[in-house]
């Protein structure tokens, strides 16, 4: 046996018991199409499929709880302060619209704000910082492409901008800006 295998014992999460706030003693698969009702802070027609668990709040608190099924009333996503930071626990797999509402709420809670607000969706942004430049990094992923706010020089075709830059459809803009 491998002397640096491990078996936490106690439950799952294992390690991250205590980061998480919480505990499983046991786990609800769930049937190819069917779902489960949530209540709670999220919204009112949230549902979730896949897994289930049991678990018990040890020092989290419960954002959200299974509606209906034999764990109606216990919670499926907790939150829970950990030293300087919150730990969040997703006990099932919400629907998209859902988990799109859990993330931007997890999203603000931590103060992550988008490079460019105004990069419209199918458009991602990425700023690396350099010693002496900063780099924006452009990339559609939608075959719209897009006109997006920048100053500096765009890399790959070597020419200046000043206010916006084209990302083509399906491709690719790297500004190098000027600080």
């Amino acid at each position: 046996m491998d002397d640096n295998c491990h078996v936490r014992l106690g439950g799952y999460p294992g390690g991250f018991r205590e980061t998480l706030g919480v505990r499983t003693d046991e786990l609800f698969p769930l049937l190819p199409g069917e779902t489960r009702q949530l209540t709670g802070q999220v919204p009112q027609d949230a549902t979730a499929t896949l897994w289930s668990e049991r678990i018990r709040l040890t020092s989290a608190e419960a954002i959200a709880s299974y509606a209906d099924g034999p764990l109606a009333g216990v919670p499926a996503v907790t939150r829970n302060a950990h030293g300087t930071g919150t730990a969040w626990y997703l006990a099932t797999r919400p629907d998209p619209a859902t988990l799109g509402v859990l993330l931007a709420r997890i999203r603000d809670e931590a103060g992550v704000r988008p490079v460019l607000a105004t990069a419209p969706d199918g458009i991602e942004a990425v700023r690396r910082s350099g010693t002496d430049a900063d780099y924006l990094f452009l990339i559609d992923h939608s075959g719209a492409g897009g006109e997006l706010p920048a100053h500096g020089v765009e890399l790959l075709t070597g020419k200046s901008v000043h206010g916006s830059v084209t990302v083509p459809a399906r491709g690719v803009a790297v500004v190098r800006e000027t600080r």
